[in-house]
């Protein structure tokens, strides 16, 4: 499996503090079957000062780390980027780092947002040619009060990533409900743990595999968690994620 949504980058951001507690996530990760991690701290969300520069040295001293311990993970750079009218802006300085060196930027939505603004960012991206996927939008308080706009955000070339978390019903009854609603309705393209520790957020995907399985089938299952993360890191040439409009 691929997950492409970690914190497990150490002392970067709220993840593991020290490459010991790192490690000890990679080792979890393996085991709960993720053989690739896309490493995203968080991202111009004025709490953590954290740099492209900054993403890419920690990869590669973790990444050594890994190889002298023989831990079969790789660990790619990437960022979770909280949506801002300044966004695009941004991007144009190059300032914004994508998952794998992709076109695919994973963004984390403001509890409170107007959805016309989110829109207007969104057209901006795709005109940029930018591929954005939207981090948890079952656990966003917005979306939670209007899940209307999911479908809104989708025709507008947004992509979604679910928690694993909440399909197995640990982040709350109402992240669970609009979690598996996603999966039944095909509007999560992605799940990913937004690991950050060992203990309560944990990086393992396995638990999440079989409620995805139950709800989606075998053919959700494969999408899901290989075949579209497959895309972004161009493993794939069969073409970009689909969504109800053109991608691209």
């Amino acid at each position: 499996m691929i997950d492409i949504h970690c914190h497990i980058l150490p002392g970067i951001d709220d993840g593991p503090s020290n490459m010991d507690k790192a490690v000890d996530m990679a080792l979890a990760a393996v085991r709960s079957g993720t053989s690739r991690i896309i490493a995203t701290p968080h991202f111009k969300n004025g709490v953590f000062e954290v740099s492209k520069e900054m993403v890419s040295v920690s990869v590669e001293m973790f990444t050594r780390v890994l190889e002298e311990k023989r831990i079969a993970l790789a660990v790619l750079p990437g960022a979770e980027i909280r949506i801002s009218p300044d966004s695009c802006t941004l991007l144009d300085r190059g300032e914004l780092l994508s998952l794998a060196g992709s076109r695919y930027y994973l963004f984390e939505l403001p509890d409170i947002f107007i959805k016309q603004g989110i829109i207007e960012v969104l057209r901006q991206l795709r005109q940029r040619e930018v591929i954005p996927i939207i981090a948890h939008p079952e656990r966003n308080r917005t979306i939670q009060r209007h899940p209307e706009m999911i479908p809104e955000f989708i025709y507008e070339n947004a992509l979604f990533q679910v928690t694993g978390k909440s399909l197995t019903g640990e982040n709350g009854k109402l992240c669970f409900k609009i979690a598996r609603d996603m999966v039944k309705e095909g509007q999560a393209h992605f799940v990913a743990s937004d690991g950050h520790n060992i203990r309560h957020r944990p990086p393992c995907l396995d638990d999440a595999v079989k409620v995805v399985k139950k709800v989606g089938g075998y053919k959700a299952v494969s999408t899901i968690f290989e075949e579209n993360p497959a895309k972004i890191e161009g493993r794939c040439l069969a073409g970009n994620v689909v969504t109800g409009r053109r991608v691209g």
